[in-house]
C-alpha cells in the first residue's frame, strides 16, 4: 500500500466543504458544454430530425435521466472522489471497475481536448477569414490549455467560481440568441412544426435518430461526482446537483433547439444541417457586429469545460494514486492550492499531445470531430458498465433499500437506449479519418487492459484497494461523509 493510503492524516488533503449546491450544478453544467454542443451538434442533430429537434431532445433528457439515476445513488450512499473509480469497482469487482474507469478517463481526456483544439482552429480561422490576420491556430489552442491548467490548479474554490461565471455567461448568450430567433422567425416558419414528429423528414424514426446525438449533446451532467470530498453533505448535494445540471441543460436544449428551428425556417432545415456555422451566419444576420458574442460564448464553453473535466478526471486519478492502481505521484495534494496538481498537469500533457497529433498529422478541422468521437464511444462503455454495476451493488450491499423499479429497471432500460447510440457511432463506416477512431479507442483500452494485467502481477491487490479507498462511509440523513473512516462495507 502506498505512503498516501497508509497515513493520509500526514499528508495534503483536498479541500473539505469547499463547495456548496450551486457550484455542483455548475460543474455538471459546464461539463456538458451547452454553447459548444449547440453551435457543433444541432446541425447534425437538424439533418436528422430536421425541424422537431425538441421532440428528440426531450426523449433524450429522460434516457439521460435514467443514466443520472445511477450516479446519484451511488453518490447517495457511496460519495467518492473516484467517481466512476468506486462506484463501478464496487458494482463489477476490482478488474472490471478498473477497465470503466479507464474508459472514463479515456473520454474525459478527449472531449474536452477536442473542444479546446478546435477552439483554436475556429479563431485562426476567424481572424484570417474576418480580418486577414495569421496566426497559428496551436497557438490559441495551447494558450487555451495553459489557462485551464493555471486555474485549475490554483484551487478549487478558484476554478469553480470562474466555472460558474463562464458557464453562467454561455448560457445567457445563448439563451439571448435564441429569444432574438422566436422574434424574428425565419421563411416559411411556423410555430407548431418543432412540436410535430411529421415535420421530421423520416417523422418519428427521425427524432429517434436525432435522439441519439442529443444524449452525447447531454453527456456530462455526471461531473459533479468526483468532486464529493471537496464538497458539503456530499452524500445529498452531488446526487441533487447532477440531477438539476441535466433537468437544467435538457430544458434549456429543448428551448433553444426550438428557437433555432424557427429562427432558421422550419421549412428549410436542410440548409441549417449543412452550413458549416450556421449560428454565426444567425448571430450576423440578428446581431450585426455583435456576432461576435457567439464566439465569446464559444470561448467560454471550451474554457469552462475544459476546468470542469480537469476537476473530475484529476480527482478520479488522485484516488487512483492514493490506492495504488496509479504511481502514487498521481494521489499527492498542493500543500498551498490543495489540488492533485500532478494529476491536472498530466492531464494536460495528454490533451495538448491528442490535439497536435490530430491538428499537425491529419488537419486542424478534424480535430473536435475525430477526438470527440472516440470520447462517445467510451462515455456509452461507462455509462453502460454503470448502470450494470448499480443493480449488483445494491442488491449486495443494500439490500434493504433495493427497488426493483429504481434499481433495475430504470438504470437496465437506459443501458438498452445506448445500444441505438453505440450502433449509430460506428455505423455506417464513417469517412476517413473517422473510420479509424473505432479501432484507436479498443487500441487504448487494450493498452489500458495491458496496465491492469502488470499492475495485479506486480503489486497483487492494488485492484482491490480501489474499492474502499477514499469512500466516505455511510452517509447521515443530513447527507454528511465521514472520509477518515472508510467505507468498507463491500468487502
Amino acid at each position: 500500500m502506498t505512503a498516501d493510503a497508509t497515513n493520509p492524516a500526514t499528508q495534503p488533503q483536498l479541500r473539505r466543504n469547499a463547495l456548496g449546491l450551486p457550484e455542483l450544478v455548475f460543474q455538471g453544467v459546464t461539463h456538458i458544454a451547452p454553447a459548444a454542443n449547440i453551435i457543433f451538434a444541432f446541425p447534425i442533430i437538424a439533418l436528422k430530425a430536421g425541424p422537431a429537434m425538441p421532440l428528440s431532445f426531450l426523449l433524450a433528457t429522460v434516457v439521460c435521466l435514467f443514466i443520472a439515476n445511477t450516479v446519484s445513488q451511488f453518490s447517495k450512499y457511496m460519495p467518492s472522489s473516484g467517481g466512476y473509480y468506486a462506484f463501478a469497482t464496487r458494482g463489477l469487482g476490482s478488474r472490471i471497475g478498473f477497465m470503466a474507469t479507464w474508459s472514463y478517463l479515456i473520454y474525459d481526456f478527449l472531449g474536452p481536448a477536442g473542444t479546446t483544439g478546435f477552439l483554436g482552429y475556429l479563431i485562426s480561422d476567424m481572424l484570417r477569414t474576418q480580418f486577414d490576420v495569421d496566426i497559428a491556430w496551436w497557438l490559441f489552442a495551447l494558450v487555451t490549455f495553459a489557462v485551464i491548467w493555471v486555474l485549475t490548479r490554483h484551487g478549487i474554490r478558484l476554478s469553480m467560481r470562474i466555472t460558474a461565471l463562464l458557464g453562467g455567461l454561455e448560457l445567457l448568450i445563448m439563451l439571448a440568441l435564441a429569444v432574438s430567433l422566436l422574434l424574428h422567425p425565419g421563411p416559411g416558419s411556423t410555430y407548431v412544426a418543432p412540436l410535430s414528429p411529421s415535420s421530421s423528414p423520416d417523422h418519428f424514426e427521425g427524432v429517434v435518430a436525432g435522439m441519439v446525438f442529443s444524449i452525447l449533446s447531454l453527456s456530462g451532467f455526471e461531473g459533479p461526482a468526483p468532486l464529493a470530498q471537496e464538497s458539503r453533505r456530499a452524500g445529498k448535494l452531488v446526487g441533487q446537483a447532477v440531477i438539476l445540471s441535466l433537468l437544467a441543460i435538457g430544458v434549456f436544449y429543448i428551448f433553444t433547439s426550438y428557437a433555432s428551428a424557427v429562427g432558421w425556417g422550419t421549412g428549410n432545415m436542410a440548409s441549417f444541417a449543412v452550413n458549416p456555422n450556421p449560428y454565426y451566419a444567425l448571430g450576423h444576420a440578428l446581431w450585426g457586429g455583435g456576432w461576435w458574442f457567439v464566439v465569446l460564448a464559444l470561448i467560454n464553453s471550451a474554457i469552462a469545460v475544459g476546468l470542469a473535466c480537469t476537476n473530475s478526471a484529476s480527482r478520479v486519478m488522485y484516488t487512483m494514486g492514493r490506492a495504488g492502481t496509479l504511481p502514487a505521484s498521481f494521489g499527492r495534494i498542493h500543500p498551498v492550492h490543495h489540488t492533485p496538481t500532478f494529476a491536472i498537469a498530466f492531464q494536460q500533457l495528454v490533451g495538448i499531445a491528442a490535439v497536435l497529433l490530430v491538428g499537425l498529422l491529419l488537419k486542424p478541422e478534424y480535430i473536435f470531430g475525430f477526438l470527440e468521437t472516440i470520447s462517445a464511444l467510451a462515455v456509452i462503455v461507462l455509462y453502460a458498465m454503470a448502470n450494470l454495476a448499480l443493480t449488483s451493488y445494491m442488491r449486495r450491499v443494500h439490500r434493504d433499500r433495493f427497488t426493483v423499479w429504481q434499481h433495475v429497471l430504470v438504470p437496465w432500460a437506459a443501458t438498452l437506449a445506448l445500444l441505438p447510440v453505440l450502433f449509430v457511432t460506428v455505423y455506417p463506416i464513417p469517412p476517413w479519418p473517422y473510420n479509424i477512431t473505432p479501432y484507436l479507442f479498443l487500441g487504448a483500452l487494450l493498452l489500458g487492459f495491458a496496465y491492469m494485467q502488470w499492475l495485479e502481477a506486480r503489486q497483487p491487490g492494488a485492484l482491490q484497494r480501489g474499492a474502499t479507498m477514499l469512500v466516505g462511509n455511510f452517509s447521515t440523513a443530513a447527507g454528511e461523509a465521514d472520509w477518515d473512516k472508510p467505507d468498507e462495507s463491500a468487502n
